[in-house]
């Protein structure tokens, strides 16, 4: 923890390695497959490596404390869930790791809207941001399919509850990128509600958030381009 910490504090790529750990995700999952040993320790590391980056970036104190809180919610529920196999404890985990998410998100964007210059490594923290809205996202299909077993169709619910949350990141992200294979659809009125802001969220950050903050690195380049070519020029100029 101590060191992730650090990792995330001082490093000057701070989201370009919280990017490639999203992305390390995405093919861990399944090399885990249907171990749930695994895929427990794969979940729980997933939100610790969060919590290392919210301890880094965030400095309201509340908002660490809040994070720190609902990921014990979330670690307890779940045990109690393994245990007791009780939905209502499951709905409290993916509740708890909704809130998780949504503090992540929003202490990156804070921390982004401070910094005076754009960077490389910025433009790795707008994509994260995207990354974690699908994550997001996932943890409210699974709320609609804890209360409502039909809300999702093509989902086969006989498989272990990390199978079928994976089901709902893969789901989540098609939908956020408007792919829509057709192989999963939204079929309850709430699931449908969440379908469509996703599917406007995905398309308006992409336009216009992700796309201005590169457009500002690009022009901040070719400006520091030009200073630099005029500061060459006024030594030449000494000489």
């Amino acid at each position: 923890m101590l060191r992730l910490h650090k990792l995330f504090r001082y490093s000057p790529s701070k989201f370009t390695v919280l990017l490639g750990f999203l992305i390390s995700q995405i093919f861990l999952t399944p090399i885990a497959g249907k171990s749930i040993f695994l895929q427990q320790i794969l979940y729980f590391y997933t939100y610790l490596v969060l919590l290392s980056a919210v301890a880094a970036i965030v400095e309201n104190k509340v908002k660490l404390s809040i994070f720190i809180a609902f990921y014990i919610a979330s670690f307890i529920s779940s045990v109690l869930f393994f245990k007791m196999h009780s939905i209502h404890w499951l709905a409290i985990s993916e509740a708890s790791d909704m809130m998780m998410i949504a503090i992540t998100v929003w202490g990156i964007l804070i921390f982004m809207r401070r910094q005076k210059k754009v960077t490389s490594d910025l433009i790795s923290g707008a994509i994260c941001v995207y990354m974690l809205c699908g994550l997001l996202w996932a943890n409210g299909y699974s709320l609609c399919m804890i209360y409502d077993r039909s809300a999702i169709s093509g989902i086969s619910l006989s498989e272990s509850i990390f199978a079928v949350r994976n089901l709902m990141v893969y789901f989540s992200y098609i939908t956020m990128m408007t792919i829509g294979y057709g192989d999963m659809l939204p079929v309850t009125s709430m699931a449908r509600s969440l379908v469509m802001l996703q599917g406007l969220f995905g398309q308006m950050y992409l336009a216009v958030f992700v796309a201005g903050v590169i457009g500002m690195f690009l022009a901040q380049r070719d400006e520091d381009k030009i200073i630099e070519k005029i500061e060459e020029d006024a030594k030449l100029r000494r000489y």
